[in-house]
C-alpha cells in the first residue's frame, strides 16, 4: 500500500514539479542502466565519473553512461540554479553545468589532488548565468549552495554520495561526517588565493 501524504501532495504542486519528473526518471535510469551494464559493483567501490562531452555520468571504469549530471544532482538543488539560485524550469530554461570553481583555475592547483573536473564542483545553472560567470570564482552564495547540495546527497542513497565520499576521503575526511563539506570546499578555496 502506498499513502500520499499531505507534504507529498505540496511538493507535487510546487515550482518544484516540473524537475520532479526528470529528478525521479534519472534515478530509475540509474539503477536500471547500473543493473544492465553490471556496474553496481565498481560504482560502490570506485564511484562515477562525468564526461563532459555529452554531461553524462558515466561509470569509472567501462565508461558506460548512468544517466543525466543535471538531471541526477538538480533535486538535490530544489531545482535552482546554483549561480543566481532562482528555478531552473525544465523545458523552458537552457541548462548549463557550471564548474562552481571554473575549470579554468585547474592551473593554479597544479601539484595537489584536487580535481575541478568531477561532480562535487559541477552543478546545473541558466545557460546565461553560467556564461556571465565565465570564469570568474565562486560567489559565497554559490559556495554554500555547492556544500549544501553535496551535503544533502551524503545524507541520501543516492549513488553518487559513494563518489562525494570517495572524494572526500581521497583529501583526508572521513567521507562522512556532517559540515565537511564545507570544510573541503573552504580548503579549496583557501588553496586558490
Amino acid at each position: 500500500m502506498v499513502k500520499l501524504t499531505e507534504h507529498l501532495r505540496e511538493v507535487a504542486l510546487s515550482e518544484q514539479r516540473s524537475t520532479l519528473q526528470a529528478e525521479l526518471a534519472a534515478r530509475w535510469s540509474i539503477v536500471e542502466t547500473s543493473f544492465a551494464a553490471g556496474v553496481g559493483r565498481s560504482l560502490v567501490e570506485e564511484g562515477v565519473a562525468v564526461d563532459l562531452e555529452t554531461l553524462r555520468i558515466t561509470d569509472k571504469e567501462r565508461r558506460r553512461s548512468v544517466a543525466g549530471v543535471t538531471e541526477a544532482v538538480i533535486g538535490f538543488q530544489h531545482g535552482r540554479c546554483i549561480i543566481c539560485a532562482q528555478p531552473l524550469i525544465p523545458g523552458v530554461d537552457e541548462v548549463a553545468v557550471d564548474h562552481v570553481f571554473p575549470y579554468s583555475f585547474k592551473r593554479l592547483l597544479s601539484g595537489t589532488d584536487v580535481d575541478l573536473d568531477v561532480i562535487w564542483n559541477l552543478a546545473p545553472a541558466h545557460r546565461p548565468c553560467n556564461g556571465q560567470k565565465s570564469n570568474q570564482p565562486p560567489a559565497q552564495g554559490q559556495l554554500t549552495r555547492l556544500a549544501l547540495r553535496n551535503e544533502a546527497i551524503m545524507q541520501s542513497p543516492h549513488p553518487l554520495k559513494r563518489t562525494l565520499q570517495l572524494t572526500l576521503k581521497g583529501h583526508g575526511y572521513s567521507g562522512g561526517r556532517v559540515g565537511e563539506w564545507w570544510d573541503f570546499i573552504k580548503e579549496v578555496r583557501s588553496r586558490l588565493q
